[in-house]
């Protein structure tokens, strides 16, 4: 994966692509809101579904009703106070919960991969290889901690 967090630009702005600033906390929130962003009631509504229903599927009309926004809206509103698409951004919620589960649970990826709301296990391995840089199994492998002889 390439590193985001570049460098200052001359004039002292934070010149990291907005993606890389947008959020903390395990991409559940928005760093600050900006003009022509969802409202914070909004957001708040759009990131608790997210998190309630992480495991399944989740269509953006859904999230574009809970907030009373057509699709397209509301996909223009989301990006402005998160960044990233409403697609894109489920994909990343969605491989940092595979992430967690790759190291706290001895699970089987293919478990993994159905509890964090990929189709298949399939579908996870190439998604978290485009992004991530490495294979689910080969990242877990790395992380684990090594036995003391």
């Amino acid at each position: 994966m390439t590193d985001l967090r570049s460098t200052r630009r001359d004039d002292g702005k934070d010149s990291r692509p907005t993606e890389t600033r947008m959020m903390d906390d395990n991409a559940a929130r928005p760093v600050k809101s900006r003009p022509g962003g969802l409202a914070p009631w909004q957001e708040r509504k759009v990131l608790h579904h997210v998190s309630e229903h992480l495991g399944r599927s989740i269509q953006i009309r859904d999230l574009a009703g809970l907030t009373g926004l057509s699709v397209g809206h509301f996909s223009r509103r989301f990006r402005g106070s998160f960044g990233l698409t409403p697609r894109a951004y489920l994909i990343r919620r969605r491989l940092e919960y595979a992430k967690t589960l790759l190291m706290q649970t001895p699970s089987h990826l293919c478990q993994i991969a159905l509890a964090s709301g990929f189709s298949d296990q399939s579908h996870m391995s190439r998604t978290f290889q485009a992004i991530v840089g490495s294979t689910p199994t080969r990242w877990r492998r790395e992380r684990a901690p090594h036995p003391t002889p």
